[in-house]
């Protein structure tokens, strides 16, 4: 089991990888011998990644793009095939949401979230699923599709729609790759300790009692925990997980 949950060098790219659960993966990858690709739009958050994986020992590839823009991720695709080949593992995990009722969000606001909540998942896996099949066989795509996209929720009409079609699209590569030995999967984090939640509650948006009043657990998640279960789906343990989406929720979503 240990042994199947190494990376043996095999390349691992993530996108938002500079803060929240993308760090926390990032550190998790690196820790278990993966060649790390962190990206995100802010290259000091990404500095921040860097450093502290390097603190510990070990190496991370940093990549400022925008995920919503094709040209950015032909950009980061070339990058990764011409420094490591191939690509063990892609994490779609770049996200964002904001607020609204459906009456108030104006066009521009619905495109801008469906393109980085949803689109870019379909921009990075077609992308790079030549180089995972380069990889030669085990190579997965783990995506980040957030409760949300199981349930409801008040004014979250654009998250939930987006993360709704990233459970969809995660079946639906399942189906069209899974006989090359590529597997994909979907996990469904509840409410964890990222920088925009902080920011919510800070703000007065949200509070801690409103987040953890459906989580059956009581408490907030810690970023590291969602990012062990992505991590777990990307390596070899998870080697017969395939076409699933796992809600990761402290009971959440079974009430």
């Amino acid at each position: 089991m240990l042994e199947a949950l190494q990376f043996n060098g095999g390349a691992v790219v993530v996108t938002g990888g500079g803060t929240g659960i993308g760090q926390a993966c990032c550190v998790e990858f690196a820790k278990l011998g993966a060649k790390v690709v962190a990206t995100g739009r802010t290259r000091k958050t990404l500095e921040e990644t860097r450093a502290l994986i390097e603190k510990d020992g070990y190496e991370c590839d940093i990549f400022e793009m925008d995920v919503t823009k094709s040209e950015d991720v032909e950009r980061l695709r070339a990058h990764v095939e011409d420094r490591y080949g191939s690509v063990k593992a892609l994490i779609n995990n770049a996200g964002n949401n904001f607020r609204s009722t459906i009456e108030d969000l104006s066009e521009d606001d619905w495109h801008r979230l469906i393109d980085v909540d949803l689109t870019s998942v379909f921009l990075m896996s077609k992308a790079f699923l030549p180089l995972l099949r380069k990889h030669g066989g085990g190579a997965s795509i783990v995506n980040n599709a957030s409760v949300y996209g199981l349930v409801g929720n008040p004014l979250m009409p654009v998250y939930c729609a987006a993360k709704g079609g990233v459970l969809s699209l995660t079946r639906q590569l399942a189906c069209d790759y899974g006989p090359e030995n590529i597997r994909v999967n979907a996990v469904c984090p509840g409410p964890a300790w990222s920088p925009r939640v902080r920011g919510y509650i800070e703000s007065g948006k949200s509070s801690e009692a409103r987040l953890t009043s459906k989580v059956l657990l009581g408490r907030i998640a810690e970023c590291s925990e969602i990012a062990n279960t992505m991590v777990f789906l990307a390596s070899d343990a998870a080697s017969y997980i395939h076409g699933t989406s796992l809600a990761v929720d402290g009971g959440y979503t079974i009430q």
